[in-house]
C-alpha cells in the first residue's frame, strides 16, 4: 500500500473530516470533496472505517493515471488486473466524482471503466460480471480532478452514513454522517443537556449520543467492502473493533431529549432509537413543542426543521421558525447553544436570532444552511 487513501466526504465537510482523522493520529491533506491520508496497513483501513463519522466512503487506490479524455480514461482502466477483484464474480458498481472539462458527465465516465473491466474479463474469462447499483458485493470509485483520475477499491461499500440502526426514514431523512457533521460544526459536547425540538426520525439525538457515548459510528453494521479485499485478515479486524470498545464511556441519563408532534414520525422515531441500543438515554415525547412543558433546561438545542416546497406550505411554517426562536430564548439554560439546518433562507430569518456561525451544506442536493446562535 505505498498511494494515498482519499477518504470521501460531502462537499463542505472536508475541514470537519480532517479535523477526526487527525484525532484518530493520522495525518490529512484536505481535496475536493475528501481527504488524502498517507496508506499504511489494512488495519488502517479497519479504523478509518470504523471510527469515521463524518466520512462516506474509504478508498483504496489501485490506480492514477493523467486523463485527458475518455480514450485515456478507457486505456488506463485497462491496464489495472482485473482478475483477482473478479474471480468469483462478484456484483459490482462504480461510484464517481468528476470535474473535467472535457469529461462532464460522471456517469458516462463509470461507464467506461465499466466497459473497460468488462471488455478485459471476457477476453481472459470469457465472461462479464454484473453491474448492481442497489446491493453490489464490491464497489469501486473513480475520481477525476484537474486531468489526473483514480480509480480506487471502495473499502467501505456501502457508504459510511449506512449505520445499521436507521432502514426506514421520515419525510425528509438527514443522513447519518451530515447530522454527525451538524453536531461537531455546531459545537457539541458530551457535557451537554441537547434537545432537538422538531426531531423527525431521530437522527440528531442517535449520532449525539454515539459522540457521547464515543461509540465507533461502524460498530453495528455486519458488513464491509474490505471484507471481500484479497488483504483482509479477520483477526486483525476484531483486534480494531476490541480496542474500540476499550474506548467507550458510560452515558449519562437526562442528558438527550427530542420532541416529534407527528404521530407517524415518532414511530419511526421509536423503532429507530431502539436499533441504535440508546433507549435508556435518549428521552422522546410525541408533541407539539410550542405546547410542551420541559422536566430540564437545554444547553444545546439543535434541529432540522421542514423546509418547505410549496409557496402556501412556507407561508404556513414562518410561525413555526419563529416559535424555535421564541423556544431557544425561553427554554435554553443560558448561557447555551442554539443551531437550525435548513434549506430556506427565507424561513431561517423569522427565527429572529443573531448566528454566531453558518455553514453552507447540502442536504439532498439541496444547498442548506448550518445556522449557530449564541443563546443569551
Amino acid at each position: 500500500m505505498e498511494k494515498n487513501l482519499f477518504i470521501s466526504c460531502q462537499p463542505g465537510l472536508e475541514e470537519v473530516l480532517a479535523s477526526e482523522i487527525g484525532a484518530l493520529g493520522y495525518s490529512a491533506t484536505v481535496g475536493r470533496a475528501g481527504v488524502f491520508v498517507p496508506s499504511q496497513e489494512m488495519s488502517q483501513v479497519y479504523r478509518l472505517n470504523l471510527h469515521l463519522r463524518t466520512a462516506s466512503r474509504v478508498l483504496l487506490p489501485l490506480a492514477c493515471f493523467p486523463c485527458r479524455d475518455k480514450d485515456d480514461l478507457y486505456k488506463g482502466a485497462s491496464k489495472i488486473n482485473w482478475y483477482p477483484f473478479f474471480q468469483k464474480m462478484p456484483t459490482f458498481a462504480i461510484d464517481s466524482f468528476v470535474l473535467h472539462k472535457q469529461l462532464t458527465n460522471s456517469l458516462y465516465c463509470a461507464q467506461l471503466v465499466k466497459d473497460a473491466i468488462c471488455d478485459q474479463l471476457k477476453a481472459e474469462m470469457g465472461m462479464r460480471p454484473s453491474v448492481d447499483t442497489k446491493d453490489p458485493q464490491m464497489g469501486l470509485h473513480l475520481y477525476i480532478v484537474e486531468n489526473m483520475a483514480t480509480i480506487s477499491f471502495d473499502t467501505s461499500n456501502p457508504p459510511l452514513h449506512a449505520r445499521g440502526y436507521r432502514q426506514e426514514g421520515g419525510v425528509a431523512p438527514i443522513r447519518e454522517n451530515l447530522a454527525a457533521a451538524i453536531l461537531l460544526m455546531a459545537g457539541y459536547t458530551a457535557n451537554d443537556i441537547l434537545l432537538d425540538p422538531c426531531c423527525g426520525s431521530g437522527t440528531l439525538l442517535i449520532e449525539a449520543a454515539m459522540i457521547a457515548y464515543k461509540t465507533p459510528p461502524g460498530f453495528h453494521r455486519t458488513s464491509f467492502g474490505f471484507f471481500r479485499h484479497r488483504e483482509f485478515n479477520e483477526d486483525e479486524w476484531q483486534e480494531c473493533k476490541n480496542l474500540a470498545l476499550k474506548d467507550i464511556v458510560p452515558l449519562e441519563k437526562g442528558k438527550l431529549f427530542g420532541i416529534e408532534e407527528s404521530v407517524k414520525a415518532f414511530q419511526i422515531l421509536k423503532r429507530a432509537i431502539h436499533r441504535s441500543r440508546f433507549d435508556r438515554w435518549i428521552e422522546v415525547s410525541n408533541q407539539d413543542f410550542r405546547k410542551s412543558i420541559l422536566r430540564v433546561e437545554p444547553t444545546f438545542i439543535i434541529t432540522n426543521p421542514p423546509y418547505g416546497e410549496r409557496l402556501s406550505e412556507i407561508q404556513s411554517l414562518e410561525g413555526l421558525y419563529e416559535a424555535l426562536g421564541d423556544f431557544m430564548k425561553q427554554k435554553a439554560k443560558k448561557p447555551a447553544t442554539g443551531a437550525i439546518f435548513t434549506g430556506n433562507l427565507e424561513l431561517a430569518k423569522a427565527v429572529g436570532l443573531r448566528t454566531r456561525q453558518r455553514y453552507v451544506l447540502s442536504n439532498g442536493g439541496i444547498e442548506c444552511r448550518l445556522l449557530v446562535y449564541d443563546l443569551f
